[in-house]
């Protein structure tokens, strides 16, 4: 596993992000569309490992952005399947709500086990309590093909703004963090430990401590007994 603590500094981790971004933009300045833009570390393994694949099929849990379709539409030649969570979760839910998040599950999350390669999860666990991720975990873990991906992010500090994220994806190697108002803010840190007893079986191919207060991880689905990933 690849962690970003491990690499150096935070400030070394900035310094270096400087000699990738585009032409004059710093970590965390604003990009034209409100957001600030923040390095990532796991979208350019995601994509480079997705490329090898004819026709990957993807699932994006975040709204539909033209952006990000042009983009991974140019490098990788999929088919995406947009579906919104964060609607949903921005919705006010009784203390029912994980039955009714259970049903959302079912009917967006709708395509056959083992027919996706990547899934973008983006912070959709920031928002759940532990009961409503353990189901979205467990759909998503039945959609990857095995050798699929999981990429997701997570908080490592509380927030307690009232306003959720979306993400924009510049280039390969960073990220637009764009507010959006949502009734349901992040309202969760995971530990590591947790995290991966969350998505377990899935294995965790990279991980990574951000400056900008965020874990980026990917997680890949085993392989099929006998097949490489």
């Amino acid at each position: 596993m690849s962690d970003g603590e491990n690499s150096g500094s935070l400030a070394g981790l900035w310094n270096l992000a400087r000699r990738f971004l585009p032409a004059g933009a710093r970590p965390g300045e604003r990009g034209q569309a409100g957001g600030r833009i923040h390095p990532s570390r796991t979208l350019r393994p995601f994509v480079h490992t997705l490329a090898g694949r004819p026709s990957p099929v993807l699932l994006d849990l975040g709204p539909a952005v033209g952006a990000n379709v042009s983009f991974l539409g140019a490098h990788l030649a999929c088919k995406i399947y947009p579906e919104d969570l964060y609607f949903d979760l921005d919705q006010p839910f009784d203390r029912h709500g994980s039955e009714t998040l259970a049903a959302v599950f079912e009917t967006k999350l709708r395509q056959d086990p083992g027919s996706v390669d990547g899934i973008l999860a983006w912070d959709v666990f920031d928002h759940l309590n532990r009961e409503e991720a353990g189901l979205l975990a467990g759909k998503l873990t039945a959609l990857l093909r095995p050798g699929g991906l999981l990429m997701a992010l997570f908080t490592t500090e509380p927030r307690d703004d009232t306003a959720s994220r979306r993400y924009v994806i510049v280039d390969e190697d960073h990220l637009m963090h764009r507010a959006a108002p949502g009734a349901r803010w992040p309202r969760r840190v995971w530990p590591l430990g947790d995290i991966e007893r969350l998505l377990a079986p899935l294995e965790v191919v990279e991980s990574h401590l951000l400056a900008h207060h965020q874990r980026e991880m990917l997680l890949r689905k085993p392989p099929a007994r006998g097949k490489e990933g």
